[in-house]
């Protein structure tokens, strides 16, 4: 009669004798997914370590990009006031409001002849 001590004496080998080849199958395919899984929980350690030691190369301003206002050559500009991101320009025979952000032009309004 063998007891439980004999058993857990027994090799490997024929301890694994008695279990089903598909049973066999299963215990290796969970032995392989729990070593993917820490092989994967070590890649993701290595990638967070890598990213917190890795700093980003700093670019450089873009130029701000010029706006043609499209006034006529030797006009005066009489008055600028800035409110927030607009720009109101005032020449006298017109005023042009600008969007600051977006560089763009919002409205002209014209004075007159």
């Amino acid at each position: 009669m063998t007891t439980s001590d004999d058993i857990a004496r027994q090799e490997p080998s024929e301890a694994s004798a008695g279990v089903p080849a598909s049973a066999r199958l299963l215990l290796r395919i969970v032995y392989i997914m729990g070593i993917i899984l820490v092989l994967l929980f070590l890649a993701l350690v290595g990638g967070i370590i890598w990213k917190s030691t890795q700093k980003a190369q700093p670019r450089p301003p873009a130029p701000p990009a010029m706006l043609n206002l499209g006034l006529p050559e030797g006009t005066d500009i009489r008055h600028a006031e800035i409110d927030g991101d607009r720009l109101v320009l005032n020449t006298g025979r017109l005023v042009i409001v600008i969007d600051l952000r977006k560089n763009t032009i919002l409205s002209r309004i014209s004075a007159g002849d």
